[in-house]
């Protein structure tokens, strides 16, 4: 199979999956949200933005393996890859026993710092316990994980991810019909289902690839363990600043606007996290050839790679996300059934700045793949931060949390801004180029989508309107997305690949 063919089906198989995953999800978290409340879901969702700040270490250090890995593997360095991966899931262990450590001690600060309300203290404190054992399964889950990614195994990556989902949807069916406080059985279950997650991804990657076989502590050195500290230690400000921004935000709405609002403001995190899993999907895909590329020494297709990222992940995310926005009234009633307040305000920007953060994600990668990123992350992930100042003194100058919103969006915008330029001193990257045929190009399908959803919108009243808009305005963004987003070899290829499945179903 060629490098573009797999990147294409290995796509096509994580979209699938995302939708799938995304419905099963957002299902659940109706289910959850009857049977907890409110308020309850507010004190979760906030315990767990405390804890979860503790847990961007886990990302950071994923992408740092996963990096190192997929470098690897475009060395064709064998023990490489096993001295990789011994000392990466080494270093996880060690990291999260830390944090469970350093999370333990900070306990009573946190829960007296938190508004949570009297009758749910106690609850609380057990939830807090809980989301650390899952951080710390998640760290521990984290570098096994990546070696399914670096060796492209999407299908059993889909595969869990597809479980994972199910599981959480029956255990939030039988909520309302168990005898045990909701809150604390619900912070079980997501334990449990954290335990299964480690388990299907380091049973199967023992058996199935060579360097998980032997967890060797001879080739443990601190040597090996700097170079993935060095790329990750910038990682973790990248990645702790978008989430600080993100679950601190959480923490401001809570302290100005009460447990309610913060449900709100769950409930467009939990809209996010569905479309960052989707929008994983061209991620995951790209991002192991890209890395081989410049492991390669292949600087110009790994450039080329980082421009198809960003165009198809910013096409994929504006085309199935503009007509949710337009629609999300009717969407949150929908799933929702009773709204907290400002949720649609929160879901609409959330998913915007989304949108406009796909434009540039492949200069990200990029600049992972040729591993100087201390300065990217201090510029980007710095501005990124000033998020949090910004809606601090919004809402304490008594201003809408509109506002708050608006400054959050305004923030993205620059960002994406700010990283052509840089990618174009430190890569060489082909500025006219990249605006020309990611920016450019872009443009007429988000417009025409946005439009299509509008119209419809505006002028049709009907049960469950929301999905003829979807249809209809994705229907119009893909053919316009065929005459002016792709290339020729591009509409080439896709003319081959129907007409191939035409002829084999003849």
């Amino acid at each position: 199979m060629t490098p573009g063919n797999k990147i294409v089906i290995n796509t096509l198989v994580q979209y699938v999956r995302s939708i799938v995953y995304v419905l099963l999800t957002l299902f659940s978290t109706r289910f959850v949200l009857d049977a907890l409340g409110h308020s309850a879901y507010g004190v979760y969702a906030l315990v767990g933005s405390v804890v979860y700040m503790a847990g961007f270490l886990t990302q950071s250090l994923a992408t740092s393996t996963q990096r190192f890995l997929s470098y690897s593997h475009g060395l064709s360095d064998k023990e490489e890859l096993n001295r990789i991966f011994s000392n990466a899931f080494f270093l996880h262990i060690v990291v999260a026993l830390t944090i469970v450590l350093v999370m333990t001690v900070i306990e009573p600060i946190c829960m007296d710092k938190l508004n949570i309300p009297t009758e749910l203290a106690s609850t609380s404190v057990f939830v807090y316990y809980t989301v650390i054992l899952m951080v710390m399964l998640t760290f521990v889950t984290s570098p096994v994980r990546a070696i399914f990614i670096a060796r492209e195994n999407i299908v059993y990556v889909s595969i869990v991810e597809l479980l994972d989902a199910l599981v959480k949807l029956a255990g939030a069916i039988t909520l309302p019909y168990i005898p045990i406080d909701s809150l604390k059985l619900y912070a079980m279950m997501m334990a449990l289902i954290s335990v299964f997650n480690f388990s299907a991804y380091y049973v199967y990657a023992r058996i199935k690839y060579e360097e998980c076989r032997r967890l060797r502590l001879s080739v443990i050195s601190l040597s090996t363990i700097r170079r993935l500290l060095n790329f990750a230690i910038w990682n973790v400000y990248a990645v702790g600043a978008t989430v600080m921004r993100t679950q601190g935000l959480a923490v401001v709405f809570n302290r100005f606007l009460g447990t309610i609002a913060n449900a709100a403001y769950g409930i467009a995190l939990q809209v996010s996290n569905a479309a960052g899993f989707i929008a994983l999907s061209i991620l995951n895909a790209v991002n192991p050839q890209l890395m081989k590329a410049e492991g390669a020494g292949d600087r110009k297709r790994m450039l080329h790679l980082s421009m198809i990222e960003s165009k198809y992940a910013f096409l994929t995310m504006g085309l199935i996300l503009i007509p949710v926005i337009v629609e999300m009234p009717e969407i949150l009633i929908f799933w929702l059934g009773n709204v907290p307040e400002f949720a649609t305000l929160f879901c609409r920007f959330v998913l915007i700045a989304y949108i406009m953060d796909q434009l540039t994600i492949g200069l990200t990668s990029a600049n992972q793949a040729i591993g100087k990123i201390r300065n990217y992350s201090l510029l980007i992930s710095t501005i990124r931060l000033m998020t949090l100042p910004i809606a601090w003194g919004c809402l304490q100058l008594s201003l809408s949390p509109l506002w708050v919103m608006c400054s959050y969006l305004l923030v993205e915008m620059i960002i994406g801004i700010i990283r052509i330029p840089y990618m174009k001193h430190s890569a060489g990257l082909p500025v006219y180029i990249y605006i020309n045929k990611v920016c450019v190009h872009s443009i007429l399908p988000i417009v025409g989508t946005f439009f299509t959803a509008y119209l419809i919108a505006t002028n049709i009243q009907m049960p469950y309107r929301f999905m003829l808009t979807e249809f209809c305005s994705v229907c119009m963004g893909v053919v316009l997305v065929y005459f002016f987003s792709l290339e020729k070899e591009e509409r080439a290829w896709i003319i081959g690949l129907v007409a191939k499945i035409l002829k084999q179903n003849d």
